[in-house]
């Protein structure tokens, strides 16, 4: 596949499967697609309402593993509906810095977060990036890497994350969870699908799960 191919809506195959995919959103490193499903003779998230009722995750994968092992078909762009359910313009990832690892203690504010060696520079360094999103499900993990039960938070000026304001509250969710061992170095949020029609963002460290796998 062309990277002009990458464009919302775009419908692929892999080489070792028939079914068609189509992507609902990508950034520079990772695709995340809807498959079609036979029995239905439909994508698999069709029904928007479906999606509102439980647990939703996308299928991923690297743009360079599209461009070598993929190849386009046609493009069916996105509806209204499924961009406002889906939100592509949401980042796929924030927050991602590898010289802290997730703390013991929940800072339970922005500033006590700053506070924390090493977070002052994580919190600086992209600047005033945040997530247009009233409200968000972020998922924890385990010390052994499982994923714990989503927790759902809500922007203080209920439009958007600020950076801070969402590392505060991934810290505080994932807190509990932490051991004197991780099974990941460095921090990171990184989208996964939605809950209850909800995005979703997994906690895990400075490279995602898809990255981190070999």
């Amino acid at each position: 596949m062309e990277p002009s191919q990458f464009d919302l809506g775009a419908v692929f195959r892999w080489a070792h499967d028939d079914r068609p995919m189509r992507i609902l959103m990508h950034d520079d490193e990772v695709v995340m697609y809807d498959a079609w499903w036979p029995h239905l003779e439909a994508w698999g998230m069709t029904d928007l309402k479906d999606l509102r009722r439980g647990r939703v995750d996308y299928y991923a994968a690297t743009l360079s593993a599209l461009s070598k092992r993929a190849t386009y078909v046609r493009t069916e762009p996105l509806t209204a509906g499924e961009s406002g359910i889906h939100r592509p313009d949401l980042p796929l990832s924030a927050g991602c810095c590898a010289d802290v690892d997730w703390p013991k203690q929940a800072p339970g504010t922005v500033r006590l977060l700053a506070e924390t060696a090493g977070f002052a520079d994580c919190l600086n360094k992209d600047g005033d990036t945040s997530v247009s999103a009233s409200e968000l499900y972020l998922y924890p993990f385990s010390s052994r890497g499982g994923q714990k039960r989503a927790v759902r938070i809500e922007a203080e000026d209920l439009t958007a994350f600020t950076l801070d304001e969402l590392l505060w509250r991934a810290a505080d969710a994932q807190a509990p969870f932490v051991g004197d061992k991780l099974p990941v170095r460095g921090i990171g949020l990184y989208r996964s699908g939605l809950q209850r029609g909800i995005p979703a963002y997994y906690l895990w460290g400075s490279a995602s799960r898809l990255h981190s796998t070999p």
